[in-house]
C-alpha cells in the first residue's frame, strides 16, 4: 500500500479512541480500522498486511506489551506506534525491547498524530519499502506467513498441508515454496506413492 491508501490499525479497548483516531484519519484521507480486543487484533494481524498498527498499553487479558511482542511474532516489519497515557522512560523502553518503532502520550492533537503516522508509513520498516526488494509479485508478509507455517509443521510437510496452516491458497503456497527452494532456503525431498509424479516435502534448513 501507499501513504495514500495505507492500512491503518487502531488497537484499543476504550471505543472513544478508536471513534476519535477513525475521525482524524478519515479527515487526513485514511481509512482506519479498528479492533477493541487484544486478541481480535491478532486475528486481523494474522489474515491480513498492515502498514501501520496503533497500540494502547492498558488493555483487559493482554497489555500492549504483550500485544506487540506476538504482532512481532506474526509480522516483524509492521510499523507499531504506541498511544498511552502512561509516559515513563521505563515503559517505553519495553515497548521498544518488545519491537514498537514508535511511542506517544495521549491525549495527542489531531496535526501531531497525523504526522506520526506519516513518518512511520515513509519509515524504512514498511511492507511497500521491503516488497520493492522482493521479486516481483512476491509479498514479504507472505513469505512471513509461509516460513512461520512451514517452521510450525514437525519435520517434512507438503504445500498442502502449509497452504492449510497458513491459511494461503495451495497455488499462491506452492509458488513462494519454489522461490524458497530455488533460494535454497528450504530442504525438499520427494516422496513416491502410487502411480503419477512424486510429490514434494519441504523442511526449513
Amino acid at each position: 500500500m501507499s501513504q495514500n491508501d495505507p492500512r491503518i490499525l487502531a488497537v484499543d479497548d476504550d471505543e472513544a479512541i478508536l471513534f476519535t483516531l477513525q475521525a482524524i484519519g478519515k479527515a487526513a484521507g485514511w481509512t482506519v480500522h479498528s479492533a477493541a480486543s487484544p486478541q481480535y487484533a491478532l486475528e486481523l494481524v494474522s489474515g491480513e498486511a498492515y502498514d501501520l498498527i496503533i497500540v494502547d498499553y492498558h488493555m483487559p487479558a493482554m497489555d500492549g506489551v504483550a500485544l506487540v511482542r506476538q504482532i512481532r511474532a506474526i509480522d516483524p516489519l509492521v510499523p507499531i506506534m504506541v498511544l498511552t497515557v502512561d509516559d515513563r522512560m521505563s515503559l517505553a523502553e519495553r515497548f521498544r525491547e518488545a519491537g514498537a518503532t514508535d511511542f506517544a502520550v495521549k491525549p495527542v492533537k489531531a496535526a501531531d498524530f497525523v504526522s506520526r503516522v506519516r513518518l512511520n508509513l515513509a519509515g524504512p520498516r514498511s511492507h511497500a519499502a521491503a516488497d520493492q526488494d522482493m521479486p516481483k509479485g512476491i509479498s514479504l508478509h507472505t513469505m512471513n506467513r509461509v516460513i512461520a507455517a512451514l517452521s510450525a509443521e514437525a519435520g517434512w510437510a507438503g504445500a498442502e498441508a502449509i497452504a492449510t496452516r497458513a491459511g494461503i491458497a495451495y497455488q499462491t503456497v506452492w509458488r513462494y515454496l519454489d522461490l524458497l527452494e530455488s533460494e535454497s532456503q528450504v530442504k525438499v525431498r520427494l516422496v513416491y506413492g502410487g502411480r503419477g509424479r512424486p510429490s514434494k516435502e519441504y523442511s526449513l534448513r
